[in-house]
C-alpha cells in the first residue's frame, strides 16, 4: 500500500530558497567576487599617467654656467583603442555575472535536491513505521503459534531477522533525516526555518523543444561559452589597435644662464615591432574558444537530452507499479486472505515482504523522477 501523504505547500519551498539564495555562504562569496571582477574590469579605460621630468645640469666650467630643463609630457592612445576596450570590459563584466548566475544556480539546485532527499527519507521513515507495526503483529501472533506447537522456531526467527533489519533500517534512515536538515540549515545560512513537507513538489513535464529552447537562451552554462567566444573576438579587434600609432602632447622649457627657452612638445610612435603576432595569437585564441564553445554546448545538448530520456523512463516505470499498487488492495486482500484462513502465517509473510518490494521500487523510482524534474527545470530556479 503507498502510504498516504501531505501535499507540500510550494510558497515553504520557495521561501526556503529564497532564504538560500539571500543567505548561502557560498553564494555571499561568488557576490563578493563578482564586485571584485567588475570593479577590475572597469580598469585600463583611461590614458596612461602624466610623465614628469627635470634636468639639472651644470656645464663643465664657469663660463657655461648651469642648465636646467623641466618637461611635463601625457601620452594617448588611438581613440579606436579606447572604444574597443570599453567593449571587452562591458563583456568581461557580463561574463562575470553569468558565471555568478551560475554559481548561484548551483547551489541552489543543490539545495533543491537536498530538499526532495530529506523529502524521500520522511515519507520512507512513515512507511518503515507502519511496516514495523505490521511486523510486531506478525511477531506476536508467531510466538503464540511456536508456544502452541503450530509453527517452529525456524519460521518464527524469519520474522525476528525481518523486524531487526527493519529496526536498523529505521535508525539509519532518522540518522539520514538528521544529517539531511543540518546540511539545509547551513545552505540557508544556520536560518531556523525548514519547510515541513511529506511530498514532492509538483513540476510539470516540460515539453522537449520548449526546455531546450529555455535552455540555450536563459541557462548560464549554455550562455557562459558563447561570451567567452565574443569576449575573445573582441581581443582580436583589441590587439589590431597595437598597430596604431600613440600621440604624445606635453610642454617643455630649457633654460641656460640668459636664455630661457620654452613650448608645447608633440610626437608619435610608430608600431614596428611590439605588436609582432599579438593579432595572429589572438585570432588562435578565438579559434580554440569557438571549438570549445561548439564542443561544450553540444555537451550541454547532450545532457539534457539523456536526462530527459531517463525522466520518461523513470515515470513509464512509476505509472506501471502504481497500477499494481493501487490504492493499497494487495494488503487488503492479503488481511482478507489470512483472516479467512486461506493462506498459511509463512505464506501471507512472503507474500507481504514481496509487495514491500515493489512498494520500495515505486518510492524509488518516484525519488530518482523528481530529482531528474528538478535538474531538467533548474533554470527557473533563477527566476
Amino acid at each position: 500500500m503507498i502510504a498516504n501523504t501531505m501535499v507540500i505547500n510550494a510558497q515553504d519551498i520557495n521561501s526556503f530558497l529564497n532564504q538560500v539564495s539571500e543567505n548561502n555562504p557560498e553564494i555571499l562569496a561568488y557576490k563578493k567576487l563578482l564586485e571584485a571582477r567588475r570593479i577590475e574590469a572597469r580598469t585600463g579605460l583611461a590614458p596612461s599617467d602624466p610623465f614628469v621630468s627635470v634636468g639639472y645640469m651644470p656645464g663643465n666650467n664657469q663660463a657655461i654656467g648651469i642648465k636646467k630643463i623641466w618637461s611635463v609630457n601625457q601620452s594617448f592612445s588611438f581613440p579606436t583603442k579606447y572604444l574597443i576596450q570599453k567593449r571587452v570590459n562591458r563583456n568581461t563584466i557580463i561574463l562575470a555575472e553569468q558565471e555568478f548566475n551560475l554559481g548561484k544556480l548551483m547551489t541552489l539546485l543543490d539545495a533543491k535536491l537536498l530538499l526532495i532527499d530529506l523529502i524521500y527519507n520522511e515519507k520512507t521513515l512513515t512507511v518503515l513505521a507502519q511496516r514495523k507495526i505490521d511486523y510486531d503483529n506478525l511477531e506476536e501472533a508467531w510466538e503464540k503459534m511456536v508456544s502452541y506447537g503450530e509453527a517452529t522456531i525456524l519460521e518464527h526467527n524469519k520474522i525476528k531477522m525481518e523486524l531487526s533489519s527493519l529496526n536498523l533500517l529505521i535508525t539509519k534512515t532518522k540518522a539520514d533525516i538528521s544529517i539531511l536538515k543540518n546540511r539545509l540549515l547551513f545552505m540557508s545560512g544556520n536560518n531556523s526555518f525548514l519547510p515541513v513537507a511529506m511530498n514532492y513538489p509538483l513540476t510539470r513535464e516540460p515539453d522537449p523543444d520548449k526546455l531546450m529552447s529555455d535552455k540555450t537562451l536563459n541557462h548560464p552554462a549554455f550562455l557562459i561559452p558563447q561570451k567567452e567566444y565574443l569576449l575573445s573576438f573582441e581581443e582580436i579587434n583589441l590587439s589590431k589597435t597595437g598597430n596604431l600609432p600613440e600621440f604624445q602632447v606635453g610642454y617643455g622649457s630649457e633654460i641656460i644662464p640668459g636664455e630661457t627657452y620654452s613650448g608645447p612638445v608633440v610626437g608619435f610612435s610608430i608600431p614596428l615591432w611590439s605588436n609582432s603576432n599579438r593579432v595572429k595569437s589572438a585570432a588562435a585564441m578565438a579559434d580554440h574558444k569557438a571549438a570549445m564553445r561548439d564542443a561544450e554546448l553540444l555537451r550541454l545538448k547532450s545532457e539534457v537530452i539523456n536526462e530527459y530520456s531517463n525522466m520518461k523512463a523513470l515515470k513509464k516505470s512509476m505509472i506501471e507499479i502504481s497500477d499494481i499498487l493501487k490504492s493499497g488492495d494487495n494488503k487488503k486482500y492479503l488481511d482478507i486472505a489470512l483472516t479467512n484462513g486461506e493462506m498459511s502465517l509463512t505464506t501471507y509473510f512472503s507474500d507481504l515482504g514481496v509487495m514491500y518490494q515493489i512498494e520500495d521500487k515505486f518510492y524509488e523510482l518516484e525519488y530518482e523522477c523528481n530529482k531528474s524534474l528538478a535538474m531538467l527545470n533548474d533554470t527557473q530556479l533563477l527566476n
